[in-house]
This record gives C-alpha cells, sequence and structure tokens, in this order.
C-alpha cells in the first residue's frame, strides 16, 4: 500500500458522520411515503458525503473520488489508473430512515485497481471495522477472523436483494432461486440490511458467509478486503477471484465459499 493513512483519523470522520447521521434522520418519524423516503435518502446521502469528502480531502487533496456508487456499468473496471476512493455515506439507507439499526458508512481506498484499505462504521453500535491489504482486518483495534465453520448445514448465511427491482429483472430472480437452493442446506439465511455491515459481520465470525447476485461490485469492494484480511476469500459466482466485472460475490472461509459454488452449480 503506497498511501500512508490515519487510520484513527479517518476513524474520527466517520464516527462524527455517522453519530450526527442518527440524529438527524434516525430518531423522528419514518417517511410517509415512497416520494418522502426517496427525497430523505438524498438529503441524507448528500449531507454524510459532502461531510466526509470535505474533511479528507482537507487531509488527502490528490486523492480523487469515484462519482459511479449507483452506476453499475461505471464499476466494470477501475475508473482511475492510480488511487481513489469509493465512499458509500449511507449503506442500507432504508434502515436508518426507519429508526431502525442496520445501516452503516462504509470507505474504500483504491490503488492501482485493487483495493487496499476498508472501513466500514456502524453507528448504533459504535462499531470501527477497518482493514489494510496484508496487515489483518480489526473491530475497534482488536483483531478478527472469519468463523472456523467449514459445513454449509452448520452455517448462517447472509445476503441482500437488488436495490433497483424493477431495473434487474434477472438479479432478482437469481436471488430468489439461490435463496430456495441454499436454504435447505443450511442452518439460516437472513437478509439484514447494510452489505458492507453484513460482509463485516462475516469478516469477524458473526455470520459465516455472504453470497450476492448483482453487478455493483463497489457494493462489495470494502467487505470483500474485510473478510480477505480476516482469513477468508471473495470471490465471483464461479469461484474465481473477486474483483472487476464480477456478476455477484461469495464471500467467507473457503470452505462455505466452495459448499456455496456446488449447491448454486457454477
Amino acid at each position: 500500500m503506497k498511501t500512508n493513512l490515519n487510520v484513527e483519523e479517518i476513524r474520527t470522520v466517520l464516527e462524527g458522520t455517522g453519530g450526527q447521521l442518527l440524529v438527524k434522520y434516525g430518531q423522528g418519524p419514518a417517511p410517509a411515503d415512497r416520494e418522502a423516503m426517496i427525497a430523505r435518502f438524498v438529503e441524507a446521502n448528500s449531507w454524510a458525503e459532502k461531510n466526509i469528502r470535505r474533511i479528507l480531502e482537507s487531509r488527502y487533496p490528490v486523492i480523487p473520488w469515484s462519482e459511479a456508487e449507483l452506476d453499475a456499468y461505471q464499476q466494470r473496471e477501475p475508473e482511475f489508473g492510480g488511487t481513489y476512493w469509493v465512499l458509500d455515506p449511507v449503506d442500507g439507507a432504508v434502515h436508518l430512515h426507519q429508526g431502525f439499526a442496520f445501516w452503516s458508512t462504509s470507505l474504500c481506498l483504491i490503488e492501482e485497481g485493487q483495493p487496499v484499505f476498508a472501513a466500514v462504521y456502524d453507528a448504533n453500535r459504535r462499531e470501527f471495522f477497518h482493514a489494510m491489504r496484508g496487515q489483518g482486518a480489526y473491530l475497534n483495534g482488536e483483531r478478527i477472523a472469519v468463523a472456523r465453520k467449514t459445513k454449509l448445514a452448520d452455517a448462517l448465511l447472509v445476503t441482500a436483494p437488488p436495490n433497483k427491482v424493477e431495473k434487474e429483472p434477472e438479479n432478482v430472480r437469481l436471488t430468489a432461486w439461490s435463496t430456495g437452493k441454499l436454504l435447505p442446506e443450511t442452518t439460516a439465511i437472513r437478509m439484514l440490511g447494510s452489505v458492507a455491515l453484513q460482509m463485516a459481520y462475516v469478516a469477524c465470525g458473526r455470520m459465516d458467509a455472504y453470497w450476492e447476485h448483482g453487478q455493483e461490485v463497489y457494493d462489495w469492494m470494502a467487505g470483500a478486503l474485510l473478510i480477505e484480511e480476516a482469513g477468508g476469500i471473495a470471490t465471483d459466482m464461479d469461484g474465481k477471484p473477486f474483483g472487476w466485472g464480477a456478476s455477484g460475490v461469495i464471500a467467507g472461509s473457503r470452505e462455505l465459499c466452495s459448499g456455496i459454488t456446488g449447491v448454486l452449480g457454477y
């Protein structure tokens, strides 16, 4: 990793922003309808993004920022040849605005096409997950590791539905199909909310493996690095190493990922 990052400084930025999000948007009445939900999402997302970028740009002025958080087409390959930030200010925004807990802020640093730093902050539990490539994964400064389970029958899996249901009919179909295939093979399957936070839970062993169909690789970059640095692996749906142009992600221990791939027949 070439960039010299101050992890505690980044933690302070995410903690401050997350705490303010919780107060500003997570404690009042839920939006009355879909239109109000979208308006509040845009407002909160914009505020948090500007706040985080303003502070980190003053510390790391030469590092550009991705503008393709919601554009799967631009996520097929790196946006920049060198180093850049990928930020999801409110991952699991519906949860924030409905007043329940499972949302997060995720930040990832890409260097020469590879994620080298990941941070996921849960304001509700005040938990800061982070990883640097080659240096392990941590929760509030303590080293974490993926679960040691090797049998799919013992595993608790997590996943997420597509964000844009009307625009992703094939991913909707695949999510329903794969859930139906895996459900009888596991102890339980859950959809908890924030993708990055679910993957962080896999990294620290609270959940055992994560899978999801889709093309928005930025959703998975931070979580994939956390899991890899916690001793797990992250692959495409066909078992190849996870990366640009992926059609989904499977992440967890090597044994469980192999089991998921086997059940799904890829």
